[in-house]
C-alpha cells in the first residue's frame, strides 16, 4: 500500500514572514537531533533560548533548557538573554513552554492564554491598504516560514 503522506523533514530554520508590530521577529532552527535554538528579538528586547521539540500529529512541541525567570518587584533592567517568561504546560504527555501547529512549510503559533491559532496581526506598512485610500495598518496572516536556502 502506497501513502499519500508527505515525507517532508521539519528539520531546518523557520523565520516570521513580517516583523510583528513593526520589530518583533521570531526564528526558529529545528535541528535533526531533535534540538532547537529560538530566537525572539525586537525592540530592545533580545532572547535566545536552546532547548528540545517534539511532534504529535500536527503540533510542534518547544521546550526550553532554562527556567523560567522569576521577576522580582526591585529588578531593574535585567538581561532577558537567556530567560524566559513561559510557564511549563503538559499535553497528551509532552512538557512545552511553547507550540506551534504546522501547515506544510509554516509553523502557526498558539495564543498562550487563549490557545487558539494566532492566524492574523497587525501590519504597519508605509502605504495604504487600498491604493489612494484606507487604514496603513491592518491584520495580516502572521506564520513562520522555513528558509528552504
Amino acid at each position: 500500500m502506497i501513502s499519500c503522506k508527505s515525507n517532508q523533514s521539519i528539520t531546518g530554520k523557520y523565520r516570521s514572514n513580517f516583523a510583528d508590530l513593526g520589530f518583533f521577529i521570531e526564528e526558529i532552527d529545528l535541528k535533526q537531533d531533535k534540538s532547537f535554538h529560538y530566537e525572539f528579538s525586537g525592540d530592545l528586547e533580545d532572547t535566545q533560548l536552546d532547548g528540545n521539540f517534539k511532534i504529535n500529529d500536527n503540533t510542534l512541541y518547544l521546550r526550553f533548557d532554562k527556567l523560567k525567570k522569576i521577576v522580582e518587584p526591585d529588578d531593574s533592567l535585567t538581561d532577558w538573554h537567556n530567560e524566559h517568561t513561559y510557564d511549563l504546560k503538559v499535553e497528551n504527555g509532552i512538557e512545552y513552554h511553547i507550540k506551534y501547529q504546522i501547515r506544510g512549510n509554516r509553523l502557526y503559533s498558539y495564543n498562550i492564554e487563549t490557545g487558539k491559532i494566532v492566524s492574523r496581526v497587525e501590519f504597519e506598512s508605509n502605504r495604504r491598504k487600498y491604493i489612494l485610500f484606507g487604514p496603513k495598518s491592518y491584520k495580516k496572516e502572521w506564520y513562520l516560514k522555513k528558509n528552504n536556502k
